[in-house]
């Protein structure tokens, strides 16, 4: 059984005005998931501005999350720290809070080698006995795992049953060769995943379902049943505004939205800032 769906939703970190992680928001934001059928959520990743931050406070973000969420929602928690011992920690909690599974990044800026990234992974294994998907996201850390790596690591660990490819996607069809059909890729990059099926793909953890739920997940849908073009025409439809939000800035434009729906405060968190007058008049031609 695959433990990781083909389609979730990466959330972002609400915050107060006093720039704490807004707790009353969170319940509120996972209504609004609820009543658009989103089938599962990805918590205190890179759109939830995990190094932002502290290691309590993405503790208690774990733990609210999944008071709040409904009972059996799939809740991925996201892990990731410069040191093991934080790792740990943060797998550890994850656990304790109750989360599904964990997405585990690796370090950022310090560009550990092949064999430091793996007694990281190894490291993090010991803290926990939840399945893991592995996020190899060269371009924000610096670090790129290599697929001859991540092999041994699923041969050695069968606890890791996915990645999370954001670098090389050519990658992905000799991974699977190796490690077998049941072994799960996902994206995380809405704009291209009709063309990342087709090489191998097997999900998605979507930035762009925050604000447009309906249409991702039915986008997905199409894709799990193999019908490409109805899914890439739903997705050329959608592409305009993805691109001119992304433009923007993703975790900027899905935190207005929120706030304009009175579901979120509208602070943010440092150095990040709010819409300039320029960026919400462009934004709003999205939602005309």
């Amino acid at each position: 059984m695959a433990h990781f769906t083909p389609y979730s939703v990466a959330i972002i970190t609400p915050y107060s005005k006093e720039d704490s992680v807004d707790e009353a928001s969170i319940h509120r934001m996972i209504h609004y998931y609820k009543q658009h059928q989103v089938p599962a959520l990805l918590v205190s990743g890179s759109t939830g501005e995990q190094h932002s931050l502290t290691i309590e406070e993405r503790v208690r973000f774990y733990q609210a999350v999944k008071e709040a969420a409904p009972e059996g929602m799939p809740l991925y928690a996201g892990v990731a720290a410069i040191r093991n011992r934080d790792a740990v920690r943060l797998a550890d909690e994850a656990e304790r809070a109750g989360m599904s599974a964990i997405m585990l990044g690796f370090p950022p800026y310090i560009r550990p080698n092949q064999h430091e990234a793996a007694a990281y992974v190894e490291a993090v294994i010991s803290a926990t006995s939840l399945p893991i998907m592995l996020y190899n996201n060269p371009v924000r850390t610096g670090f790129n795992l290599e697929p001859d790596t991540l092999i041994r690591l699923v041969q050695n660990n069968p606890q890791i049953t996915a990645l999370k490819e954001a670098g090389n996607p050519e990658n992905v069809r000799h991974i699977k060769a190796v490690l077998g059909a049941e072994f799960q890729v996902l994206s995380g990059l809405d704009l291209t995943i009709t063309d990342y099926f087709t090489k191998g793909y097997d999900g998605l953890t979507s930035v762009a379902g925050n604000l447009f739920p309906v249409e991702m997940s039915e986008i997905m849908e199409h894709l799990r049943s193999d019908q490409f073009d109805q899914a890439q025409l739903k997705l050329n439809h959608l592409k305009p505004r993805l691109e001119l939000l992304g433009s923007i800035g993703w975790i900027r434009v899905i935190r207005h939205f929120f706030a304009e729906q009175g579901i979120i405060a509208a602070h943010s968190r440092e150095p990040l800032s709010p819409l300039t007058e320029e960026e919400a008049i462009a934004y709003r031609t999205v939602f005309q």
